[in-house]
């Protein structure tokens, strides 16, 4: 069992090199140093060979095949606790941690023990002077859309690319829900915990910058396959009345897909709506709407 009060989790899939530079920024951390745990996630490629080699990471759990992100996170999660950590900070591996973003993050963790989960300022650029922060957002379920925000009095969730999370709150209300393949996983999470009483926060001095949507390139158009999947899911879930922001969500994405002459990815977004009969969750799954 490890000594770290953090264990880093980083997943894997097809980019060994966006991994080792995110364990580089890891490595160069002001103090506390977190355990620093790495998930191939099935890549299929020379990234577990790669990864065997790096000399700046802890602990490489091989995956066999592709659990997705909350199914990779899972993975890590699990060994976080095997470890003995009380935090487990999820980072995607194209995030780039400036030197004190970790220790804001505790800093913030540890002054409220209702606090489950406290997210980074994340930056689209080298330079964050340059862009304004952002973390999570707000969901409309009128119109089935997402509105970032930064502002901790109203945020309903907080971005998984730079996350730190409390295992006693995980314990609670379990890790995360797999059948959200990639996207919407982090946001159900953060919906289970604010319906159990917990709470989310923003660490204001926690900068990381972000290559955003990196997964959304390589995964191609089976990454609109996973996101109207999960929001098929997640407005089930959690919408008081889920065909109004299903319905919404398919017109706004099915329509800017034609607009912009994406015929195939317009007639995937359709086929995935008409399978909407199809999307079960088990019968005590269901939660009240939260927010």
């Amino acid at each position: 069992m490890s000594n770290h009060e953090v264990a880093v989790v980083l997943v894997n899939w097809r980019g060994a090199d966006d991994t080792i530079g995110c364990l580089a920024a890891i490595n160069a951390l002001e103090a506390p140093r977190p355990l620093s745990i790495v998930i191939e996630n099935g890549s299929g490629d020379a990234s577990a060979a790669t990864l065997r080699e790096a000399s700046n990471l802890d602990i490489l759990i091989e995956s066999p095949v592709n659990l997705g992100f909350g199914g990779g996170c899972n993975l890590g999660i699990a060994r976080a606790r095997a470890e003995g950590a009380h935090f487990v900070w999820l980072l995607n591996n194209d995030a780039r941690p400036e030197a004190g973003a970790l220790s804001a993050l505790l800093q913030v963790a540890l002054g409220d023990p209702r606090l489950a989960a406290v997210g980074s300022l994340m930056h689209e650029t080298a330079d964050p002077d340059l862009a304004e922060g952002y973390n999570g957002g707000v969901i409309d379920f009128r119109t089935g859309q997402v509105r970032r925000s930064c502002n901790v009095h109203e945020i309903q969730y907080l971005s998984g690319a730079s996350l730190l999370l409390r295992l006693d709150a995980l314990a609670a209300v379990g890790d995360f829900d797999e059948r959200f393949f990639l996207y919407w996983e982090d946001t159900d999470l953060r919906f289970r915990l604010r319906a159990a009483g917990w709470r989310l926060a923003i660490a204001e001095k926690s900068h990381v910058r972000h290559a955003v949507s990196s997964s959304a390139r390589k995964a191609g158009r089976d990454a609109i396959r996973y996101f109207n999947d999960g929001a098929l899911l997640f407005y089930r879930r959690y919408a008081p009345v889920p065909l109004i922001p299903i319905l919404a969500n398919f017109l706004y994405r099915f329509l800017g897909q034609l607009h912009a002459g994406e015929f195939a990815n317009a007639i995937t977004i359709l086929l995935i709506t008409l399978r909407i009969d199809r999307v079960q969750f088990p019968k005590n799954s269901r939660l009240p709407p939260v927010g």
